[in-house]
């Protein structure tokens, strides 16, 4: 039954429509895997390097040091 789909021309565009929506719907999903992962690096990143300026402001206004 499937092999006589395959050789009929109409039968033929359902796999290769499943099979080429399925892998991009792999490869968009991968792509925002990929993008979110960044994006949290980054993000915590930045945290840390505000974290360690307010910090040394505040070590500076607590010793009075001249800039």
């Amino acid at each position: 039954m499937f092999s006589r789909n395959l050789s009929n021309e109409k039968g033929s565009v359902y796999p290769i429509a499943i099979v080429f929506f399925l892998s991009a719907i792999m490869l968009l999903s991968h792509t925002l895997t990929l993008y979110s992962i960044q994006y949290k690096t980054y993000d915590g990143l930045e945290n840390m390097h505000r974290h360690a300026t307010i910090q040394l402001l505040m070590d500076i206004e607590q010793n009075k040091m001249p800039e």
